[in-house]
């Protein structure tokens, strides 16, 4: 059986680049890295299935039923094998080994996860005394998350779901969540030889202007203890205007993350009547939401939780949980599960980049982590029963 720093090289090269991704080729994306993952699990005995999720594109389900006198945890550890486009020499389709880094495209997102977490399961497979577990490598992360979304239309129901991405080996237990979608507002149409007042553009300046006090308004109110306030960014602006014409439309695209607690929905809805509260009688449209991806709060007086941080410590030395406001899995698969976290080798700064890297002794770390949660030798006796179907 590969090691987890051998299978994350036969990972990397193959290209498994997201096709909505601009530089995206054809034939580039999750398929022929899913097969090599199926391939894979299967010599190593495992049971494995091909969820389609679009376009052929599969999501690889490998499940071990509990065997000996484990306890009745079922442990689900989903990567995704979606990636950007190569970069530099450093963040291409063949790991590159300089001592301990360990560089190459997807090496640290989430490649190198998705990879601890794989030779962690075959290694458990090999126990007589082992939880029922899952691992599964997901599709399109990167973009919409629809491979999270049809995973959720499984029948498994985990105990603990961990996202594997790169956090330093440091459990996330809390995230925001994210919307994106546009506004378009409406003006007077003119040329620039006969200026008009309150022209689209004006109304633009007004709601980047609005956006801002919005903000203002999160600074000052309720925060997270760990995740803060909620935020929302401008992130383009475009119209139909050209070098000498103002339009009469103009679409303000945007990015807000939100707190646990709410869905992405309700918060779009707070935050357009707050917006239409600062601009009123302003020809303002919330277009249809292109992404929700939910925010998540782990449960973590949930005893298994509580072990796999044990793990942690154990073999890092440290388990000091946090929080981050980026995106991931675990939102998702929090709807199945008892508690649902985000944790894995790598650091997230090399996610995408021109270098993006991996420590082999995180890599090799997670795995062990990984391993002895599937095979405990504590509290053999104890029952965790996941949730009801």
């Amino acid at each position: 059986m590969l090691d987890a720093t051998d299978l994350l090289a036969e990972m990397v090269a193959i290209p498994s680049v997201n096709p909505l991704l601009p530089g995206a080729l054809p034939g580039d994306d999750e398929q022929n890295v899913a097969a090599f993952i199926a391939g894979h699990l299967r010599s190593g005995g495992a049971e494995v299935e091909l969820q389609e999720v679009k376009d052929g594109r599969c999501n690889v389900i490998a499940h071990a039923p509990r065997s000996g006198d484990a306890d009745d945890a079922v442990i689900l550890m989903t990567g995704h094998m979606d990636t950007y486009p190569a970069g530099g020499p450093r963040s291409g389709y063949e790991l590159v080994r300089e001592d301990a880094a360990l560089y190459g495209r997807g090496s640290a997102d989430a490649k190198g996860p998705l990879a601890a977490m794989v030779t962690a399961f075959l290694l458990a497979a090999r126990s007589p005394s082992r939880r029922e577990a899952y691992v599964v490598a997901t599709v399109d992360e990167e973009c919409l998350l629809m491979g999270a979304r049809q995973l959720v239309s499984h029948h498994m129901r985990p105990t603990l779901a961990i996202t594997g991405e790169p956090t330093s080996l440091v459990p996330v237990t809390s995230q925001k969540g994210i919307i994106r979608g546009s506004l378009k507002v409406r003006g007077a149409a003119g040329h620039a030889a006969y200026p008009k007042g309150d022209t689209a553009i004006d109304a633009v300046a007004r709601l980047v202007d609005a956006v801002h006090r919005l903000n203002q308004e999160y600074a000052n109110g309720p925060a997270h203890p760990v995740l803060g306030v909620p935020t929302m960014t401008v992130t383009k602006i475009q119209s139909g205007g050209g070098m000498n014409l103002v339009a009469e439309e103009v679409t303000v695209w945007f990015d807000a993350r939100f707190l646990p607690g709410t869905s992405g929905e309700r918060f779009a809805r707070e935050v357009e009547t707050a917006l239409r509260a600062q601009l009123p009688g302003q020809d303002l449209v919330m277009d249809a939401l292109n992404f929700i991806s939910p925010a998540n709060a782990c449960v973590v007086d949930n005893p298994v939780v509580s072990e796999f941080f044990a793990q942690v410590e154990a073999v890092t030395g440290a388990c000091e949980p946090e929080g981050f406001a980026y995106g991931s899995e675990a939102g998702v698969l929090a709807e199945i599960c008892d508690s649902s976290l985000v944790f894995g080798p790598g650091d997230a700064r090399y996610s995408h980049g021109q270098v993006e890297m991996i420590d082999a002794g995180e890599l090799d770390a997670a795995t062990e982590i990984f391993r002895r949660l599937l095979v405990p030798t504590s509290d053999r006796g104890t029952r965790h029963a996941g949730n009801p179907s």
